[in-house]
């Protein structure tokens, strides 16, 4: 038998990402509200077995091994070919779609192809207009195309998307599910999502527990998360600082949250309630801000200490006045030790364990000794199913592990007195082979040997503190022009009023920008979005510094940023070429092949053979960027463990593009086509005439020359539409084709040159 250990890791482009509350960007309202435009396009989800869930949530719910589930999955296959479009005066257009889950609390939408262009706008809400998501945007773009809701409240949900008439291509949408939400809200009208689903024993983040611990719990709630996991369940996790303070998006939470891909996960910051409940029976009242984030990265997993650390892929705001919880690995045992959470996906919590944990070890989850802290019993609140990954902090506020499972409840407005076990950061720490199993790599990238780090931003507020952000330079760029957009951030207890800006790409000369306004502290504003240049270099440098006063934190002034616009990976070629030779599991294997816009335009197909050689040619745009995606189901490569599998890509003359075969789940190369058009002999250039170009029904080719050519049509898949002969000129009818980008090749057998062709 073929034994393999499963984990995920795609590196993927980390995307912007808007302010919000009570929305995902807070960029207004649907233009349906104010058009009164509707639809009687409604789809009626079928009735599912409800009663056989609640039969086996009333067995999991005493279990925290695993995620808190609250909805049911229903599958279906819905794009923009279901609901209904209304075009504009302007030209620009809107898409509606009516879906309905009778007796839903809330509903949440998975989608397996989310592509929006840029000014595109995806939104949801409920029948009534209380509650509303969006707009999500273009800035949730995902190389893989996964993007996961969060939840609506009712069962008549409206989805809209709006499009503008200048978008640059059509919006890509396909729903795989909508997640019936049977328990995710208490019959409380007034109340919203999971609010007061947990046991009355619970105490809400903002009450007291210690003179000791306070100040640091109004720190280390800004870190702490809800997750709607496997698009059905709920876990918890934290931010997690690392050695270079660079606020990078790491979630630390626990292994078994994981059931699948972490693409679709959504993350929400910031729940609590503005009037805290502390282990009573009245109610919770709903918070202010609804700050969610969808997208993931798995970075390392380890059963042995059950704990999984993720890179969230869209860019969290400085405005969300988030904190990267510090940590401890030394493996001391803590003098007592604090525990935030999200029990049952409730509103945020906090427990109290007065005691020293112990150091244990338990059958767990498939292994026989996952290493963990052992609670004999919480003094203060409790954990619940939902909790699961949430941080365990030590007397210091750094976090020393994330919850496993147990079996502490509430037994009314007090806890069981039972015990809970978290797995252990300082096996996390080291624990492993490799990156993938450990965090070792991840939290202290320059190796610099500590054992212990505090949260960053640091716990001080300095009178005078202001920070940089600069957005919109993360993706790779498919050309030589990039568009960073400055901001400035006040950190600092004093009004900011006069800044300046210095930023320098590459060799190019510095700028320098003055600022003046009138920055709170919390408050951001743009300072310049030029455009750049990336002929003389890549690397973009800049800083900031309040004019004539001192920064008092001067590690978040400057940032240095490497925009990739694939100068080391352009090719001039009009094909590239794979050549694949399978292992010994070839049913595990599949390709794909992506545009710059994500568009998908080839892709293996079927079961491929064992050990087996497969050629496949693609024709290549110039002047475009293109991906290739090699994956394993299994994520264990295509060599060496079970067959020496292989693969490369190759221009058209046989320079190599990229060879392998060792990875894990997939393997991504991207590279861009050149636009010097190839064409020696025969003077092409001057002699060859397209037009019109854009085109919406014909395009005429005229060569002056006596010889005849050869004209062939391509879409951008690379399959060839038409072919003929000519000598002199001929029309190309292009009515039978879908709008979109074409390739027309013309060549006299020695030499050819190839044509971009937009038909509108």
């Amino acid at each position: 038998m073929k034994y393999k250990y499963k984990y995920n890791i795609f590196l993927l482009i980390l995307f912007c990402f808007g302010f919000s509350q009570a929305q995902v960007t807070n960029e207004g309202k649907p233009k349906s509200w104010k058009l009164e435009l509707e639809s009687n396009k409604t789809l009626s989800l079928p009735s599912f077995d409800l009663k056989s869930l609640l039969v086996e949530d009333a067995i999991n719910d005493e279990l925290k091994n695993q995620p808190y589930r609250f909805g049911y999955e229903h599958q279906v296959s819905l794009d923009l070919k279901d609901g209904k479009w209304t075009e504009l005066e302007n030209g620009d257009k809107v898409w509606l779609l009516n879906i309905v889950s009778e007796g839903a609390k809330t509903l949440n939408f998975l989608f397996d192809e989310y592509r929006l262009p840029d000014g595109a706008k995806l939104y949801f809400y409920n029948e009534d207009k209380t509650d509303l998501l969006g707009a999500y945007t273009s800035s949730q773009n995902r190389e893989d195309m996964q993007f996961g809701s969060w939840l609506i409240d009712g069962d008549n949900i409206w989805i809209e998307y709006y499009e503008p008439a200048n978008a640059k291509f059509k919006g890509q949408l396909h729903i795989s599910k909508v997640v019936h939400g049977y328990r995710s809200v208490v019959d409380i009208p007034q109340l919203s999502k999971a609010l007061n689903s947990s046991g009355p024993c619970n105490q809400d983040v903002d009450c007291p527990i210690g003179q000791d611990f306070d100040d640091l719990k109004e720190e280390l709630k800004k870190s702490v998360a809800m997750t709607i996991v496997n698009n059905s369940g709920f876990c918890s996790g934290s931010l997690i600082n690392n050695t270079n303070n660079d606020s990078a998006q790491y979630f630390l939470t626990a292994n078994h949250c994981i059931g699948g891909s972490v693409a679709s996960w959504a993350f929400r910051f910031n729940w609590r309630s503005p009037d805290p409940s502390c282990s009573t029976t009245t109610n919770s009242t709903d918070g202010d801000f609804d700050q969610t984030a969808s997208g993931a990265t798995i970075l390392a997993r380890s059963t042995k200490s059950d704990f999984a650390l993720l890179e969230i892929n869209a860019s969290l705001p400085r405005d969300w006045d988030l904190v990267w919880a510090g940590w401890d690995r030394s493996g001391d045992i803590p003098d007592f030790t604090v525990g935030i959470h999200h029990p049952r996906g409730d509103i945020m919590k906090v427990a109290r364990d007065d005691d020293s944990p112990a150091k244990n070890s338990r059958s767990f989850n498939g292994i026989s000794n996952m290493d963990n802290w052992f609670l004999d019993e919480w003094e203060l609140g409790v954990t619940e199913p939902g909790s699961s990954g949430s941080p365990l902090f030590d007397q210091n506020g750094r976090i020393v592990g994330q919850l496993a499972g147990g079996a502490a409840a509430c037994s009314g407005t007090v806890n069981n007195g039972a015990f809970d076990y978290y797995g252990r950061f300082d096996v996390s720490w080291n624990f492993g082979s490799n990156p993938a199993s450990r965090l070792q790599e991840w939290l202290d990238p320059a190796d610099s040997g500590v054992f212990v780090l505090d949260q960053f931003p640091p716990l001080q507020i300095f009178d005078d503190d202001v920070a940089l952000a600069v957005d919109n330079v993360s993706s790779p760029i498919c050309g030589n022009e990039a568009f960073p957009v400055f901001r400035i951030l006040n950190k600092g207890s004093e009004v900011v009023t006069n800044a300046t800006l210095t930023y320098q790409l590459g060799t190019q000369s510095e700028v320098s920008v003055n600022w003046s306004g009138s920055l709170a502290i919390g408050e951001s504003e743009e300072i310049v979005s030029p455009t750049l240049n990336l002929s003389d270099g890549n690397v973009l440098v800049a800083s900031l510094e309040i004019d004539g006063v001192q920064d008092g934190f001067l590690d978040n002034n400057s940032i240095t940023r490497t925009i990739d616009n694939f100068q080391d990976a352009t090719y001039d070629t009009e094909t590239v070429i794979l050549t694949l030779l399978t292992d010994d599991y070839a049913s595990e294997t599949s390709w794909e092949f992506y545009d710059q816009d994500g568009n998908l335009l080839a892709q293996s197909q079927g079961s491929l053979t064992d050990n087996t050689t497969y050629t496949e040619t693609f024709e290549v745009g110039r002047d475009s960027c293109f991906e290739f995606v090699l994956l394993d189901s299994f994520g264990d490569g295509i060599c060496c463990g079970y067959g020496i599998g292989s693969y490369s890509l190759e221009t058209g003359s046989g320079e190599l593009i990229v060879e392998g075969g060792n990875f894990e789940t997939s393997e991504s190369t991207n590279f861009r086509i050149s636009d010097n058009l190839s064409s020696t002999g025969f003077d092409f250039s001057s002699s060859l005439s397209i037009y019109p170009n854009p085109a919406s029904a014909f395009v005429q080719i005229e060569i002056n020359s006596n010889e005849e050519f050869n004209v062939e049509l391509f879409d951008m898949s690379g399959k060839k539409l038409y072919q003929t002969q000519m000598n002199g000129d001929i029309t190309i009818d292009l009515n039978a084709y879908a709008t979109g980008i074409y390739f027309v090749k013309i060549g006299d057998g020695a030499d050819s040159i190839t044509k971009k062709i937009l038909k509108q």
